[in-house]
């Protein structure tokens, strides 16, 4: 397994100022050439987030880094249809109302068989978690595991995120809020020298 780490500096207006690591490397890998560093730097980190309880939680592990200044760290998984990839996203306070997030490749192993090709459509009618990219069925009340789909996963999906994971993320902000924060490996007023800032670009 490559080891992978992307990184995105956030203001709290969510604009993103600075991109890096394997930013770009990961947009191709998703067939997201609108997303390469280019065309994202200066624009709100909001709208490229498919789905509202998605874009509300993402907002929400920022703004308790912003609040506290306490770093926060959740898991989520980022699955291509070969292959399934564990990620551990970190979010520490930087100076001046900003936040250095970072996504770490922890796992990845191949689906087999792989999952059909999806693509989001906000009318469709199957459901996909933005965080373990579990699938719920149509108007079904529970959510099936992406690892037990194989090529019953369905081409179309709103993108939702499942009670567990919604939970996941509560609980993250509590321990935080609280003052249970870990101690970050990173230090947080340092981004590393690779990538490209928003300043460089203009």
């Amino acid at each position: 397994m490559k080891f992978q780490q992307v990184y995105a500096v956030v203001d709290s207006e969510f604009r993103l100022l600075w991109v890096g690591g394997e930013w770009d490397e990961f947009a191709l890998q998703n067939a997201a050439q609108h997303a390469l560093a280019n065309h994202v730097l200066s624009t709100s980190l909001l709208a490229h987030i498919a789905g509202d309880e998605t874009r509300r939680l993402t907002a929400r592990l920022v703004e308790t880094v912003l609040q506290t200044k306490r770093p926060v760290r959740v898991q989520y998984r980022c699955d291509s249809p070969s292959m399934a990839r564990s990620y551990q996203l970190t979010i520490q306070p930087m100076k001046d109302e900003r936040a250095l997030m970072v996504h770490d490749l922890k796992d990845a192993w191949h689906f087999s068989p792989p999952l059909n090709i999806w693509h989001y459509d906000p009318n469709a009618r199957d459901c996909k978690c933005s965080f373990c990219g579990d699938i719920r069925f149509g108007g079904a009340p529970d959510w099936t595991s992406c690892d037990d789909i194989g090529d019953r996963h369905p081409t179309h999906v709103v993108y939702e995120v499942c009670t567990r994971c919604q939970d996941t993320v509560a609980e993250a902000v509590r321990l935080v809020l609280e003052g249970n924060a870990f101690t970050p490996a990173l230090d947080s007023e340092e981004v590393p020298a690779s990538g490209q800032s928003r300043d460089q670009r203009e």
